[in-house]
């Protein structure tokens, strides 16, 4: 769920076209800010069931859309196997300081509409929490504790949450520009993204594909980092690496990175020097790109957002480029996707940075045959 609407498809056009994302947009009365919400006349999913639609707000349905999708795409439905052995894993939305907690966490929310019994857990991280969760959920499995994880986040904008952002000067009254010489902030953004996360035995079981495989995990927190900052380059790029050494790759091996840069000099740098830092000599090999250009950065729903957007790529063996993007920062060297190009796209590196410093990386490996 993104600016584009519902679903993967209209956001893949928007990221192969390079389409700047933003417009002027107030969630309730008050003057309008410059971001990407979910389009005023988008409909709901009608799997929504109707005695939980009369009660849940705007960003609590995005959640609940996104979350069916990914259990539709995945084949999954009543008999699908045991309430019991399926999970929710769920990424905390970004709030501003001092706006109410959520009354219902959407992870909650999820389960409950899906009739999971089995653990529901949500997971802080700002930024990174919808990636986190994916993370978490992939430990889970690895634990015997679940068989199915549904995992992601859902991100909406509020009055609080939009003033926030402008005060601290994260975001940008135009469109964005990551690792553009001229970035100046991101455009705050809705979303939702969702992922089924599942044992392999227990796809192949009921006859189901995986799309990838989540080859290695790098998760750090970073205590030294203040609560509205982010984590540098070493500790963006230790994490990179941890996701390599977790997976047994070396750097020549992964073909693509879908960056969390999203316009923000603090967070295109700390992630162009991290990346120059893990892959090295290597650094010109993978190419290099990122959604928020196209998409808006979704806070707390972004991690997702990528990882969805890096699973299309590698379905479609096609890299989408950085929208937004002309100049290169001096002395930041990468492999910058500059236009939608065919490529063979086997291993792909997802990264996320949040606020505080939660710091996450996942690698995925296509599936073959």
């Amino acid at each position: 769920m993104t600016r584009c609407g519902s679903g993967a498809a209209p956001a893949w056009d928007a990221l192969e076209a390079a389409a700047a994302a933003g417009a002027d947009w107030s969630p309730d009365d008050g003057s309008p800010r410059f971001c990407a919400s979910v389009p005023d006349d988008y409909r709901p999913n009608p799997g929504i069931p109707r005695n939980l639609a009369h009660f849940l707000d705007r960003a609590a349905i995005i959640a609940l859309d996104a979350a069916l999708q990914a259990i539709e795409h995945a084949g999954l439905g009543a008999g699908a196997g045991d309430a019991r052995r399926f999970a929710v894993v769920d990424g905390l939305p970004y709030r501003a300081p001092g706006q109410p907690a959520l009354f219902a966490p959407y992870g909650h929310l999820v389960a409950r509409a899906l009739g999971v019994r089995g653990s529901v857990s949500i997971v802080g991280g700002h930024e990174a929490g919808a990636l986190s969760a994916v993370a978490t959920a992939t430990r889970l499995l690895a634990s015997g504790a679940a068989d199915v994880v549904i995992a992601g986040g859902a991100q909406g904008l509020q009055r609080p949450l939009l003033d926030h952002v402008f005060e601290q000067n994260f975001a940008s009254d135009a469109p964005a520009r990551p690792f553009d010489a001229a970035h100046k902030g991101y455009v705050v953004a809705e979303g939702a993204a969702y992922m089924v996360v599942e044992r392999e035995a227990h796809a192949r079981e009921r006859g189901a594909r995986p799309l990838a495989h989540i080859a290695g995990i790098g998760e750090l927190f970073d205590s030294a980092v203040e609560p509205l900052e982010l984590s540098g380059a070493p500790e963006a790029g230790r994490a990179m690496q941890e996701a390599l050494a977790h997976a047994g790759y070396v750097q020549n091996q992964v073909d693509l990175v879908v960056s969390c840069a999203d316009g923000r000099p603090l967070s295109d740098f700390a992630e162009g020097y991290g990346l120059q830092r893990t892959f090295g000599r290597h650094a010109y090999f993978a190419g290099v790109t990122t959604v928020a250009g196209a998409l808006g950065f979704s806070l707390g729903a972004s991690g997702g957002v990528s990882l969805v957007a890096a699973l299309e790529a590698m379905q479609r063996q096609r890299s989408f480029p950085v929208a937004g993007f002309e100049t290169a920062e001096k002395d930041v060297e990468l492999n910058y996707v500059r236009a939608a190009k065919d490529e063979r796209l086997d291993t792909v590196l997802v990264t996320s940075l949040g606020l505080g410093g939660t710091d996450v990386s996942l690698l995925l490996e296509r599936v073959r045959g």
